[in-house]
C-alpha cells in the first residue's frame, strides 16, 4: 500500500480512502464530539419543551449524528480486528472502551441525578429500591425490552416523561455490532467476510425499507436497522479501502444524500453515503489535534440527557439557545471528568491484559 504523507492543513481529496486515511492522525475524534454536540442540540428542543426536534430526511439530526457513529465504529473496529489483533486483545479493548464510562454513568443517574432532581424541583418520589432497580435491569448495556427508563417517579413531567437517559439505549446495539463483527472476522477470506457484512448491510437495509412503506409496523428494531446499515457501511469501506476512489465515491455519496434529503428516505439511502462522506472528512480536515489527549465525545453523549432533564426540571422556562448552552457547558466538564477518571484510566488497563493466559491467538488474516 502507499505511503501516507502527513500535513497540518486541509489535504486533498485523492487517490483511494486507505491511502488518504490516517489511522494515527485524523479528524475524526473531532467530528465525533461534534456529533455528540449534535445529539445534545437535537435532544435540547423535545427535552426541554421547545418544539420538535430539527430533521432532515425523514431523521432527527440526532439520528444523523448516531449514524456517523456508527459508520465511524464500523470502519475503525473492523479495522482493529483485522490489523493482526488477537480476539482476546479486541474484545478486552472493546469492553474497556465502553462499558466503565457507562456503568459510571449508570450509578450518577440513579445516585447522584436522580436525588438532584428532588432538589431542583421534581415532584417525583423514589427509594433506594428504584436506583437498584435501575442498576440491576440496565447494567447490561441498556438492554431492550427489560432496560428500566425511570428512577421512581423522579422524571414526570418533562415533555419525554420518564426518561432518564435515552441516548444510552443505542449502546446495547453498538456493542452487538462489535461481536457481530468480531466473530464474522474469524472469517479468513475477505471475500466471504465483505459478502457477511454484505448480507448485514443489505438485510438492515430491507427491515428500513419496508418500515418506510408501511409493511411493518415501528419497533426497537426497525429503529435500530439504520444503525446497523451504517456500521456495516463502515466495515464495508475498511474492505474496500484500498479499491474507493474518493473523489467519485464523495460526489456519488454527496448526490445520494440530497436524494435521500428530498425523499425523506434516509432511513435506508444515508448510511452508505454518509458513511463515505464522514471517513472523508476525517481524513482531510485539519482538526487532527481535537480529542487527542482527551476524548470527550463518549462523555458528551451519555451525560447530556441527565444534565438536559435537571435543566428541564429545575428550569422550564430557559429559551432554546440559552437552554442549548446550559447543556453543553454542564457536560463538557461532566465528559472531562469521565474520561480523565473512569475512561483513560480502562483503556490504561488494555496493556496489562493483552498478555492474559487466556488469550486466544487464532489467526483472523490482514488486511
Amino acid at each position: 500500500m502507499p505511503a501516507r504523507s502527513i500535513s497540518t492543513g486541509i489535504r486533498p481529496l485523492g487517490g483511494t480512502l486507505y491511502s488518504l486515511f490516517d489511522p494515527r492522525r485524523n479528524s475524526l475524534n473531532a467530528i465525533r464530539l461534534l456529533l455528540a454536540a449534535a445529539v445534545i442540540v437535537s435532544h435540547s428542543s423535545v427535552i426541554g419543551n421547545l418544539g420538535p426536534e430539527p430533521e432532515a430526511g425523514g431523521e432527527h439530526l440526532g439520528t444523523w449524528a448516531v449514524l456517523g457513529f456508527f459508520a465511524v465504529s464500523g470502519y475503525l473496529i473492523t479495522r482493529s480486528r483485522l490489523n493482526g489483533q488477537s480476539p482476546w486483545s479486541f474484545y478486552t479493548a472493546r469492553f474497556l472502551r465502553i462499558y466503565p464510562g457507562f456503568l459510571v454513568c449508570l450509578l450518577a443517574v440513579a445516585f447522584v441525578f436522580a436525588p438532584l432532581s428532588l432538589l431542583v424541583g421534581s415532584s417525583g418520589t423514589f427509594t433506594l429500591v428504584d436506583s437498584l432497580s435501575y442498576l440491576a435491569r440496565n447494567f447490561l448495556l441498556y438492554p431492550p425490552f427489560i432496560s428500566q427508563t425511570n428512577i421512581g417517579t423522579t422524571v414526570p413531567n418533562v415533555p419525554v416523561p420518564g426518561i432518564w437517559n435515552g441516548s444510552l439505549w443505542t449502546l446495547f446495539w453498538e456493542a452487538s455490532c462489535y461481536i457481530a463483527v468480531g466473530t464474522v472476522c474469524y472469517v479468513k477470506n475477505e471475500k466471504l467476510r465483505a459478502a457477511f457484512i454484505g448480507a448485514g448491510f443489505l438485510t438492515a437495509s430491507a427491515v428500513s425499507a419496508a418500515k418506510l412503506v408501511g409493511w411493518v409496523p415501528a419497533s426497537v428494531y426497525t429503529l435500530v436497522a439504520p444503525l446497523v446499515a451504517a456500521f456495516c457501511a463502515g466495515a464495508l469501506l475498511f474492505h474496500f479501502s484500498d479499491r474507493v476512489r474518493v473523489r467519485p465515491a464523495v460526489a456519488l455519496s454527496a448526490a445520494l444524500l440530497m436524494l435521500a434529503i428530498f425523499t425523506e428516505t434516509a432511513s435506508v439511502l444515508a448510511p452508505l453515503p454518509f458513511a463515505v462522506i464522514i471517513m472523508a472528512l476525517g481524513s482531510v480536515l485539519p482538526f487532527q489535534s481535537v480529542g487527542a489527549k482527551s476524548d470527550l465525545s463518549y462523555g458528551v453523549y451519555i451525560y447530556g440527557v441527565p444534565v438536559q432533564n435537571i435543566l428541564e426540571i429545575g428550569w422550564p422556562d430557559l429559551p432554546l439557545i440559552p437552554y442549548i448552552l446550559l447543556s453543553l457547558g454542564l457536560t463538557l466538564p461532566l465528559a472531562w471528568l469521565s474520561f480523565r477518571f473512569v475512561e483513560a484510566p480502562a483503556l490504561g488497563l488494555k496493556s496489562r491484559l493483552r498478555n492474559s493466559p487466556f488469550r486466544s491467538d487464532v489467526a483472523t488474516g490482514s488486511k
